[in-house]
């Protein structure tokens, strides 16, 4: 398996200070859980402490991100704010006048790109369920069957999950810098942290889908995460915009009060396009367990690729065992050469 060629990694776990020990405790618990973990990769003050591949998968092959594919969506809109081509108080009707209803209503004629980076747009249940999910869309122009749909609640009241108010965020990228948000990331985002022209899936009208459909590796995923650690600096540079990783990573809004009840890690607020954690920390996180968690008091980021059902007990997992074995006491040289080969075992490398 190739090397994370631009983040060092670490002879054992402890030279990035990880415990082998309790990265074998938690292995052992992965196994008994049932939990499907693809790939694994956790960094610690800036090393690679470990990687993990589990059976066919590998760490450093791309995996679909699914709803991880949000917060790269808002990275590139921070870059647009960044460049004075947007704001966010911009009104998405303003921006997709071509897409808007004729008569909008009231609260959807002041929903802004803070509006939608935040999951508060307010807009109808049904605009996340528009015809193309289930695959009998055909050519229908998803922005225009989005904002067809209007708003029941006014915008900055209410959280509300929306993966398709990310993509008119995509689509407002796109409209004021003639590019995809893939192809505007390419150069200020994908080529500087060395991912190589990433696969993006499309709209029929040529829209990367944004809230959705981009495929990266889990270390390439880590990368991004080191990034974010660092205040979005890369390589001594300031990379990602510092404005938007601020307001991007506090609750902008409550979620707390959904119904049914979250589990508390889906109660600590929302940011844009990243959730608020337990124990300070903020994610990104995708349907069936993907997942990309910045522990900035531990100076940590822990990348995973799944498919896994139950993403509660899979981040229980990972706060009780995983996040713990940066404060757990070094494991000793039997230990971690108990690591190292049940990883190489993992991989099918034993």
């Amino acid at each position: 398996m190739k090397g994370n060629p631009l983040i060092p990694a670490a002879r054992t776990a402890e030279e990035a200070g990880v415990s082998s020990a309790a990265v074998l405790r938690f292995l052992d618990r992965l196994e008994e859980s049932g939990l499907e973990f693809h790939a694994l990769t956790v960094l610690r003050h800036g090393k690679e402490a470990f990687r993990a591949s589990f059976g066919e998968h590998r760490a450093d092959e791309p995996h679909v991100l699914y709803s991880v594919s949000k917060s790269f969506t808002s990275a590139a809109a921070g870059f647009a704010v960044e460049e004075g081509l947007l704001s966010y108080d911009s009104h998405v009707l303003d921006i997709l006048a071509g897409d808007a209803p004729a008569d909008p209503d009231p609260w959807l004629s002041s929903v802004t790109l803070h509006h939608l980076l935040c999951m508060g747009s307010g807009l109808r249940q049904c605009s996340d369920r528009i015809s193309h999910i289930d695959g009998d869309g055909g050519d229908e122009d998803w922005a225009k069957a989005v904002l067809a749909c209007g708003c029941d609640a006014a915008p900055g009241t209410c959280f509300r999950y929306n993966s398709h108010g990310t993509y008119l965020v995509s689509c407002m990228v796109q409209k004021v810098t003639g590019m995809t948000v893939r192809d505007y990331l390419i150069p200020r985002l994908f080529e500087p942290l060395g991912i190589d022209r990433p696969r993006w899936e499309m709209s029929p009208q040529g829209v990367c889908c944004g809230g959705w459909g981009l495929y990266l590796s889990c270390e390439e995923l880590s990368r991004f995460g080191e990034c974010l650690l660092r205040g979005g600096v890369w390589q001594g540079r300031q990379l990602l915009p510092g404005a938007w990783l601020q307001l991007a990573t506090k609750a902008q809004i409550d979620n707390a009060h959904r119904t049914p009840a979250p589990t508390i890690e889906w109660a600590q607020g929302y940011g844009y396009q990243f959730w608020r954690c337990t124990q300070n920390r903020y994610r990104a996180d995708g349907m069936y367990g993907q997942l990309l968690i910045i522990d900035a008091e531990r100076d940590m980021v822990i990348a995973v690729n799944a498919h896994i059902e139950d993403m509660a007990a899979e981040m229980a997992l990972i706060t009780d065992e995983l996040a713990p074995a940066a404060d757990a006491a070094p494991g000793t040289q039997e230990e971690q050469e108990r690591l190292r080969q049940r990883l190489a075992a993992l991989a099918g490398k034993a």
